[in-house]
């Protein structure tokens, strides 16, 4: 049985590696690196040592917002992105926040996920990711604890 854990990281060369096979239009290193202080809850998703995914949120007040979430596409597929939902949600509920994010309008494996969890959508942003041919919109989502 492969062994899986999740911890706290400062943004690093290994989980930069994923974000680069893992999206089509990755942050930059200078952006992905500079993603981390005392307002970032960001935690790594391990199997046997290997990073496989991770995910990178920031706290202002009583909101988190998840910026980035990656699981490398060798190993998608698998529900290892449950254990990063579902880390950042049991620490959004322990401290009482709301949950927002946003993610491609057609990116509905991940829009998916988030509606799992109870997220809704809010609103619509244009032309708000690049793509190869332009730009597409994005959704802005949201979650709330039965909690607060």
């Amino acid at each position: 049985m492969p062994e899986i854990t999740l911890r706290n990281f400062t943004p690093d060369k290994a989980c930069y590696e994923v974000e680069r096979r893992a999206h089509e239009h990755p942050w930059s290193f200078s952006v992905f690196s500079q993603s981390q202080g005392p307002a970032y809850y960001n935690r790594r998703l391990t199997i046997d040592g290997e990073t496989i995914g991770y995910i990178i949120c920031q706290q202002v007040l009583d909101e988190l917002t998840i910026f980035n979430v990656a699981v490398d596409p060798k190993h998608q597929g698998h529900g290892f992105s449950h254990y990063l939902m579902k880390d950042a949600l049991n620490y959004a509920r322990q401290n009482k926040m709301s949950v927002f994010l946003e993610v491609r309008a057609s990116n509905t494996t991940a829009i998916n996920l988030y509606r799992t969890y109870g997220f809704s959508e809010l609103a619509k942003r244009s032309d708000y990711y690049k793509t190869h041919n332009g730009y597409e919109d994005a959704l802005v989502m949201k979650w709330q604890s039965e909690q607060n």
